[in-house]
């Protein structure tokens, strides 16, 4: 994937480009509950469902039966 950029004006109006950082965004909750999310992110035009990862046990992030799932962007 090639570097995206956003310009950004600094006190001189002169424009600046500086990558954009990753942010990873994790999701932790009762399966039904991620996968709703992961859609409606997906009908929003945030992510799409194949970009989050495989919902595993959450462990000690969440509750009893709980999943987590990672989108990284």
């Amino acid at each position: 994937m090639a570097e995206e950029f956003i310009k950004l004006e600094d006190d001189n109006s002169n424009q600046v480009q500086v990558s954009r950082e990753k942010i990873k965004h994790i999701l932790v909750g009762s399966p039904n509950i991620v996968k709703k999310t992961i859609h409606r992110l997906h009908t929003t035009g945030y992510a799409e469902v194949g970009a989050w990862s495989k919902p595993v046990i959450a462990g000690s992030l969440g509750e009893s039966g709980d999943v987590v799932s990672v989108l990284i962007r």
